[in-house]
């Protein structure tokens, strides 16, 4: 009985479902012809954006190795995002069909090649292959390009530690510390990824990049660059209590975290650094410590200057608001070397990009701003950040020997052997001395040794003696080298400290560490 009853409910159950399934059909034919556009354009919308096509080459330097490198997507809005080559300078990149402009880039050493793309849908475009000429080797004059602040998605940030590694790459860096917030997992494999050769030199050799490792410690009341250690702390040593935070002596608790952090970083090894001391809300040492604590200010090693979230330092619009924190660091830097002769401490300068992504994807809408005229930080603070926060911008230079390890380069950056640029190359020195050097000068006029590069121009050089311009200079318009002799004269007594400036087109800066005269 129970078989003859599911035989004969089983034809049945088929020809309903065949009916539910010619309804449904009958009915989603009716819905979507309901639901069609007026213009047979629009209905073809949908379908060509979701239909990409794919533009694919290779890039090389000049003697045809393979190059890693940078590409500037721009799409017919002036939207734009940065993609990279893979790490053997290959490309294969999906985009949507339309026309797109794509800049080929290396840093500021190298020039840039356009190419202009006109993508179809489901086809493959092949390029010609996109060589990258080296205008300036700055690595082979012993100055080695590097950042010392970034993130990936071990904290904050969006990229892996490979893509990372390769965008610092595709920008000319051949060093980086990985400085995830108050976690150190991402380290390991930022040190022993396979070796990424930035490029290969004029003598045949590659050259490396090299991961080092780092933590940003991130607190409530600062943030602190734990620089050649992975160090991280437990959470009651990165906030303050309930208790504490309401306490009268808030500042006081304050203060000996702070201290303790440093002599942490330190005791191990490593390079303490405070970062973007002028950051609002938690993120900046100075909203929780007196200016002039200098005994505190003294158990750090070097501080950043020069963010890249926020504008260069080079003091073009000099209101201290949020988005000028730059300039406020830099005045403050000035104010602590200048108190060597007071017996405190040297603190080295440095730049980190505090790079989050490193598409740094922008709005056709809001770059338009790229294009007018700059009266005002506001104005100048929206044309840094929709230029785009891409890895070297900036760029901290080390004078070292040899290749790049974690120890020689925290050694120049604590000894201030180094510069920081977003694109003019500034090599100096006095009389031999070079930055973070002591000169003990023979006479009233020194003479400073220049060799200055910038592939997009050099507009003005200024010469910085203890915090103040005693004299610029302006080359002919267009150069792109500077290699003169600059003079200066002064009384010059024990600690006085002199550093250079160059200024480029528009938000293009540098500024050195000081070279320090000597008793």
């Amino acid at each position: 009985m129970p078989m003859r009853t599911s035989r004969a409910i089983k034809p049945s159950l088929i020809a309903l479902c065949a009916l539910l399934l010619l309804l449904c059909f009958l009915f989603g034919c009716a819905q979507k012809e309901t639901d069609l556009p007026a213009s047979a354009e629009a209905a073809a919308e949908p379908q060509s954006q979701a239909a990409a096509g794919i533009v694919r080459g290779k890039v090389t330097d000049s003697n045809s190795n393979m190059l890693i490198a940078g590409i500037l997507v721009e799409d017919e809005s002036g939207a734009v995002y940065r993609a990279t080559t893979n790490a053997f300078g290959g490309y294969n990149l999906p985009l949507l069909p339309g026309s797109y402009t794509l800049t080929f880039c290396k840093g500021a050493e190298f020039d840039t090649v356009v190419r202009n793309v006109t993508v179809e849908s489901l086809k493959t475009h092949y390029q010609q292959d996109v060589r990258l000429t080296q205008l300036y080797d700055s690595y082979s004059k012993g100055w080695v390009a590097g950042d010392t602040h970034q993130h990936t998605y071990y904290s904050d940030g969006v990229d892996s530690v490979e893509s990372a590694m390769i965008s610092n790459a595709s920008a000319g860096l051949y060093w980086g510390f990985l400085t995830d917030h108050n976690s150190s997992r991402g380290v390991p494999e930022w040190a022993s990824a396979t070796q990424v050769n930035v490029l290969t030199g004029g003598d045949g050799e590659p050259r490396y990049f090299q991961g080092f490792d780092g933590v940003e410690v991130t607190t409530e009341f600062g943030h602190f660059n734990s620089l050649g250690s992975g160090l991280t702390l437990e959470i009651y040593d990165l906030n303050l209590t309930e208790t504490e935070r309401s306490s009268a002596q808030k500042l006081d608790y304050i203060h000996e975290n702070i201290a303790y952090i440093a002599d942490c970083i330190r005791r191990i090894g490593g390079i303490a650094q405070i970062n973007h001391p002028y950051s609002v809300t938690t993120m900046g040492m100075t909203n929780w410590v007196e200016r002039d604590d200098y005994a505190l200010f003294d158990l750090f090693d070097t501080i950043e200057i020069w963010n890249g979230y926020f504008v260069p330092c080079d003091g073009i619009f000099t209101t201290e608001t949020s988005v000028n924190q730059n300039y406020s660091a830099k005045l403050l830097w000035y104010e602590l070397l200048n108190q060597m002769r007071h017996g405190h401490s040297f603190h080295g300068a440095t730049g980190g990009t505090d790079n989050h992504d490193t598409q740094s994807a922008k709005t056709g809408e809001g770059r338009k701003i790229l294009g007018e005229q700059i009266d005002t930080l506001d104005q100048y603070y929206d044309y840094w950040i929709y230029g785009g926060q891409y890895s070297g911008e900036p760029t901290t230079y080390v004078r070292i020997d040899g290749q790049p390890t974690m120890e020689k380069v925290m050694e120049a950056l604590k000894n201030g052997h180094s510069f920081i640029s977003d694109g003019p190359i500034v090599l100096c020195d006095i009389d031999g001395a070079g930055y973070g050097d002591t000169l003990i000068p023979s006479d009233s006029q020194l003479t400073i040794h220049t060799d200055i590069f910038n592939r997009d121009g050099i507009r003005e050089i200024r010469i910085v003696v203890n915090g103040e311009v005693v004299r610029t200079v302006s080359p002919t318009d267009g150069a792109t080298v500077y290699t003169e002799p600059i003079l200066i004269s002064g009384d010059w007594q024990p600690y006085d400290w002199i550093l250079i400036e160059v200024l480029g087109p528009i938000s293009q800066y540098a500024i050195t560490n000081p070279i320090i005269i000597g008793g």
